[in-house]
């Protein structure tokens, strides 16, 4: 996807991909200093709605239009999803790992996450960073069986977080993860 920066983008393209029951598996953005963003997203279709339904592919791309334009509220479509079922236990527990790096990068501050990987992680992550008026600079997303490892480079109003917003933004990930 190439668009406009925007707040609760990254949010948005994750949360509409929630929404249809994607399980995002990999995930780079990057935004310029003239605000154009590239993200890209590999996911999973784990129900094979698009495959078993191929007039599907339309809504869904107009799915993600509607909400990147406005014209549809994401919490809508997010409340409209049906419920998976409950998830059996991990075969392998993963520790929550938030660490922040203010050294490496000269214009963001990086945030090293590890957490169990789960449907709808990437979107509860990147929702609560836009909460917070963090912007991703660049968001360099894996998983590893059940494993997320994610990195995201951070500024707030053009600038690094300082070390109050960098535990606001610890404290609230560890709360909601």
């Amino acid at each position: 996807m190439v668009t406009a920066d925007r707040p609760h983008l990254f949010a948005s393209i994750t949360g509409t991909l929630a929404a249809w029951g994607m399980s995002i598996i990999k995930a780079d953005a990057f935004s310029n200093h003239v605000g154009i963003v590239l993200d890209t997203f590999k996911f999973v279709d784990l129900h094979r709605t698009l495959e078993l339904n191929p007039s599907e592919r339309d809504r869904f791309r107009q799915s993600l239009v509607d909400v990147l334009r406005g014209a549809v509220q994401l919490e809508k479509i997010l409340a409209a999803r049906t419920q998976p079922p409950t998830a059996a236990r991990p075969k392998v527990q993963v520790a929550l790992h938030v660490l922040f790096d203010g050294a490496s990068s000269s214009h963001s501050t990086l945030l090293e996450l590890i957490a169990q990987d789960r449907p709808g992680l990437l979107f509860d992550v990147s929702s609560t960073l836009a909460g917070l008026d963090c912007n991703i600079e660049i968001a360099l997303i894996d998983t590893e069986g059940q494993r997320a490892i994610d990195v995201f480079y951070l500024t707030y109003r053009g600038a690094k977080l300082d070390p109050v917003l960098q535990e606001a933004v610890g404290d609230e990930l560890r709360r909601r993860l």
